[in-house]
């Protein structure tokens, strides 16, 4: 099995959501290294991704348009652009947008990352950096979550529902790739992933975005729901490190976590925002909801100590400098597009 990316040799890399949050910074990043970069996305990049990849000082990271779930144009845009690895984070993201899709999901998610390993496959490629999530996890009893522990019950589903579902078949079926078609396959199991661009709310964004804005931010539930908040950038170095590293030997491992490595409860995240944007105004309650206590049962840290030995990666980022970059670079993006003024948020 060939080195990918060995001593950090630049490789043509495509990057599968490219226009979204992570995918944006990952394609950042990777050019900034030195790749070129080309992202593979159904929609062009918004003004929040724009600005990201802007700082993507290396060169341009080119736009392709498509579909993972069509491999025809996937194997078209590698073979036109002569990829060598890629990326894959291109997929339906959440629990509660898996349960209200359950199909979708399925199909875009478990159909892309087929087609991702089979453009890989059949060109030959150096490597596949499978952009996996914590939700693989069945959830544990409280201690730091280890790449070695249970993604699998015979009792109940997964906590993160079919999203968390099809990260846990995804890594199945990128390790199959790797013992039967020597695919040099490694997945990260990235958490609650924070900063300019992001999507999902996981209190953080509201409460960031909130306080740069002036706005009062007000949670009837969450307060004590953690999370092992991860700063983009970290984990948009943890890929470059992926991409860089020699391929691992027979039997080694294969699936990292890139974390912070501690959990952090919503009411502490506040108390942090507060004291990072004075006349922040954030309420949340001290109680979960249902949902929130569905979620609640696979949320812990993750024990990042495999990705420090193997990957050569940790997080430079504590919670309260991530938090404070991230307010930073949102007041400036703020201030650049006319933003919103005062208000109510939630």
């Amino acid at each position: 099995m060939a080195e990918a990316g060995s001593g950090g040799s630049p490789m043509r890399v495509l990057v599968t959501g490219g226009s979204g949050f992570l995918g944006s910074h990952v394609a950042a990043a990777l050019a900034k290294a030195g790749h070129g970069v080309v992202s593979y996305d159904m929609a062009a990049p918004g003004p929040e991704a724009l600005v990201t990849l802007a700082a993507a000082e290396a060169g341009d990271v080119v736009h392709a348009t498509g579909q993972t779930t069509d491999l025809a144009r996937l194997m078209d845009v590698c073979r036109t652009e002569r990829i060598e690895a890629i990326v894959h984070s291109a997929g339906i993201v959440g629990l509660e947008t898996s349960l209200a899709q359950p199909a979708a999901t399925y199909h875009t998610n478990i159909t892309g990352m087929v087609n991702v390993c089979e453009a890989a496959r059949q060109l030959g490629m150096a490597r596949l950096v499978y952009l996996s999530s914590n939700a693989a996890y069945h959830g544990g009893d409280g201690s730091p979550l280890k790449e070695t522990d249970s993604v699998f019950s015979v009792v109940q589903g997964n906590p993160a529902g079919h999203y968390g579902t099809t990260k846990m078949a995804c890594e199945a079926i990128g390790l199959a790739y790797a013992s039967f078609h020597a695919l040099d396959v490694l997945a990260l199991r990235v958490t609650a992933v924070y900063g300019l661009g992001m999507r999902t709310p996981m209190f953080i964004k509201p409460m960031v975005e909130g306080a740069v804005l002036g706005r009062h931010v007000r949670f009837v539930t969450g307060g004590p729901m953690k999370r092992d908040y991860t700063y983009v950038p970290d984990c948009a170095r943890a890929v470059v490190r992926a991409l860089a590293v020699p391929a691992p030997a027979e039997g080694a491992q294969r699936v990292f976590n890139v974390a912070a490595g501690q959990a952090t409860a919503a009411a502490e995240v506040a108390r942090i925002v507060r004291q990072v944007v004075p006349g922040a105004d954030i309420e949340i309650g001290d109680a979960l909801s249902p949902l929130e206590d569905v979620n609640a049962r696979m949320r812990a840290s993750l024990d990042i100590s495999a990705a420090r030995a193997v990957l050569g990666w940790a997080p430079e980022f504590t919670l309260e400098q991530g938090i404070r970059d991230y307010a930073e670079r949102y007041r400036a993006f703020a201030g650049a597009s006319g933003s919103h003024p005062k208000g109510q948020a939630a």
